[in-house]
C-alpha cells in the first residue's frame, strides 16, 4: 500500500468537499451521505470485481470497473477512478493485463481513501 499523509488527505478532502458543495449547491449532510454511500457500495462492487477477475468475465470486469470509475470521479477520488479506468479499458479490449495486481492497487487506494474520509469526518464532528 502507498504511504499516505493523512493530514494532507484530510485537508485535500476538505478542499474537494468545499468545492463540490459550492459547485453543486450541496449541504454538508448530502456530501457526507454521498461519501458514506460511495464507500459502502464500492466495497461491494470491489468484491464483485474480484469475482469477475477470478473467472475472467471481461464484460463483468468492464461493468464493475466502469461503475467504480464513475462514482470515484464524481466525488474526486482521482486515483481510484484512474485505476478503475485502466481495468475497464483492458477488459473491454479483452487484453492481457495484470488485473489482479491492478485490483490490489485499487483496493489499497480505496482503503486509504476510506481511512482519510473517516478521519475527515471525525475531525469535522469534533
Amino acid at each position: 500500500m502507498r504511504n499516505v499523509d493523512y493530514d494532507k488527505e484530510v485537508q485535500r478532502l476538505e478542499e474537494v468537499f468545499s468545492e463540490l458543495k459550492t459547485m453543486l449547491h450541496l449541504s454538508d449532510e448530502i456530501i457526507i451521505r454521498l461519501n458514506d454511500k460511495f464507500f459502502e457500495s464500492i466495497a461491494v462492487t470491489l468484491e464483485k470485481l474480484r469475482e469477475a477477475i477470478n473467472t475472467e468475465e471481461y464484460e463483468s470486469i468492464e461493468m464493475h470497473a466502469h461503475s467504480v470509475k464513475g462514482s470515484a470521479a464524481s466525488l474526486r477520488y482521482t486515483l481510484i477512478s484512474e485505476i478503475a479506468q485502466g481495468l475497464e479499458k483492458s477488459a473491454k479490449a479483452k487484453e492481457n493485463y495484470p488485473y489482479e495486481q491492478e485490483l490490489s492497487k485499487l483496493s489499497d487506494e480505496f482503503t486509504a481513501a476510506a481511512h482519510g474520509y473517516l478521519l475527515w469526518k471525525k475531525q469535522r464532528d469534533s
